[in-house]
């Protein structure tokens, strides 16, 4: 009987430390603010896990990244509905803040726009310090990580394109063209961008800012992604793939190194 006790209390003291080690089992906060030190600065991003989210798994990260304005993670998360999109998806989002000054937060993006490139404020290495503490504390699939950016942060999602290529797989930029010259990235990351033709504060023919806090003349979508394009060798420049007035015009620019693609959307 005794013999019997020993294998009894050995099973239940396995079974109680797999259960204890096992993080599947452990409670897990979907979403959270939270903080890291970089460049001296402490720096905050919001991150959301989806629903069904398991250490278990490795999942795919997206950095998204607000305009330049009062809100941070708030108002890029209103505005593109990811958090809702990750969780039917099965994919992590992660909403860093660019620096407040004054009550107003940007990105410094290359030539645009103050007070972050006025400060010199080292966001791309925020990041890459963000992405990776997030890699010792959430399960990331490291094949799998993409930023994305509004204005603002879509123009410093081409700053991660090219000073991090090998860090992310592909990038998107709604509504900000490309600031940081040279642009030759030494992996040809993907790109999807996506604008207006009646963007007044980065316009789509190029030119100055409806803004009244930015006195700088923006290049053109086209001028941005020829540029791109010329560096990743693409034989095919601009292909129409779908075209409609009332909607929105898809335009293509392929055969290119590696065949990576470079997709543009304009409504």
């Amino acid at each position: 009987m005794s013999r019997i006790k020993h294998i009894l209390f050995l099973i239940l003291f396995i079974a109680c430390n797999q259960k204890d080690d096992n993080p599947a089992d452990q409670n897990i906060e979907l979403e959270y603010y939270d903080s890291i030190i970089s460049g001296g600065l402490e720096r905050n991003y919001f991150v959301h896990l989806p629903t069904n989210y398991s250490p278990m798994i490795s999942y795919p990260l997206i950095f998204a990244m607000h305009g330049g304005g009062q809100l941070g993670n708030e108002g890029i998360e209103f505005q593109s509905q990811l958090s809702e999109l990750s969780d039917s998806e099965n994919f992590i989002v992660v909403y860093p803040e660019g620096v407040k000054t004054f009550g107003f937060r940007t990105w410094n993006a290359g030539d645009c726009c103050p007070s972050a490139t006025t400060l010199g404020t080292d966001d791309a290495g925020f990041i890459n310090a963000l992405l990776e503490k997030l890699k010792l504390e959430i399960s990331i699939d490291s094949k799998k990580v993409y930023a994305t950016g509004f204005s603002n942060g879509g123009q410093f999602a081409y700053i991660l394109a090219n000073r991090y290529p090998d860090k992310f797989a592909a990038v998107s930029s709604v509504a900000g063209v490309l600031q940081d010259f040279p642009f030759n990235p030494v992996r040809k990351v993907p790109i999807i961008h996506f604008h207006s033709y009646q963007d007044s504060n980065a316009p789509y023919d190029g030119g100055f800012s409806s803004s009244s806090n930015i006195d700088f003349e923006f290049p053109s979508v086209e001028e941005t992604l020829e540029l791109i394009a010329n560096d990743y060798d693409c034989d095919i420049i601009k292909q129409t793939i779908f075209s409609d007035s009332n909607t929105y015009d898809f335009y293509r620019y392929s055969n290119c190194n590696n065949d990576v693609l470079i997709e543009l959307y304009v409504s």
